[in-house]
């Protein structure tokens, strides 16, 4: 496909459990003029298999990415590597382990041309646990975002909303490629936690959003994601500290000022500061070396 209207970009680290799903997922779209750019973020598994077979059936939409000498190089690194290849118009996002529904990009790109002001198409996800034969779909529940829908956002957008409740933060945006590689895509200086936030926060500071009812996107929950393990190996709280930092640093270089956003920040790092002492000093020390030094 020479010109597609849609790039999907998946990344995936050692992902062969869920990765056929997740791409199945992409081509079963009801909107069929979308390119599928998988990041293989240097898996050990059968991920990078599944992911040519697949690649195998879709020659002439799908193209399976590495970084240098099959490095891995984390999730923003990553994504960024996929936002430099794209081709459509618009770019979206899916981790190996969630799905679309059949109706993902057709509903968002609809969106997308319902309201030209917007930079990026914003819908709610479907907490996934019913994947588990385990559990019931009575389970599943959709994301709550709190915004509303169908009326452009100028900044900051919905930054309040999940800056005080990180459940909200939304997963797969619809973004113009242009916007994407004006911003400079993803921080590398975030590989895991947090680097999904930090995007949206630069995104919805610079860029008018619109937000759409429909649930589109199923995000699984299981033990082995990222956020799940980061929280199981006692590592969420300093992730939250170091993202916090990032944004009242981000904050300071913006012409404009959002006072809510400054309080609410301050407040938050007081709490972290609290429970974690020095080990939130030494967080702010490394996080300042990061940012002045390779990111800049």
């Amino acid at each position: 496909m020479k010109h597609p209207k849609i790039s999907v970009i998946v990344i995936v680290l050692n992902g062969e459990n869920f990765i056929s799903e997740a791409l199945e997922s992409v081509a079963a779209q009801s909107f069929d003029e979308w390119e599928l750019i998988i990041v293989d973020d240097g898996s050990s598994d059968r991920t990078r298999e599944i992911a040519l077979e697949f690649s195998s059936r879709h020659p002439f939409r799908t193209r399976v990415l590495e970084h240098p000498e099959a490095a891995n190089r984390g999730m923003s690194a990553s994504r960024n590597l996929g936002i430099e290849h794209a081709r459509g118009m618009y770019t979206t996002f899916l981790d190996h382990d969630d799905v679309y529904e059949p109706e993902k990009l057709a509903s968002m790109l609809a969106a997308a041309e319902r309201h030209p002001d917007a930079d990026a198409i914003i819908g709610p996800n479907s907490m996934w646990y019913s994947w588990n034969e385990e559990s019931q779909p009575s389970t599943d529940r959709p994301q709550i975002l709190g915004i509303t829908t169908e009326t452009v956002l100028d900044p900051p957008g919905m930054i309040n909303g999940f800056l005080s409740n990180s459940s909200t933060t939304p997963l797969g945006p619809l973004i113009r490629t242009e916007t994407l590689r004006t911003l400079g895509g993803y921080d590398p200086a975030f590989k895991g936690m947090h680097e999904d936030q930090v995007f949206m926060v630069r995104l919805m500071l610079r860029h008018p959003i619109v937000v759409i009812d429909d649930v589109l996107h199923r995000y699984r929950q299981h033990p082995e994601s990222c956020v799940a393990r980061t929280h199981a190996n006692g590592r969420d709280k300093q992730a939250r500290y170091r993202f916090l930092v990032w944004m009242k640093m981000e904050l300071a270089g913006q012409d404009s000022r959002h006072p809510e956003l400054e309080e609410q920040i301050e407040v938050q790092m007081r709490e972290c500061r609290g429970r974690h002492g020095r080990r939130a000093q030494r967080i702010l020390i490394n996080l300042r070396e990061t940012l002045t030094g390779e990111n800049q």
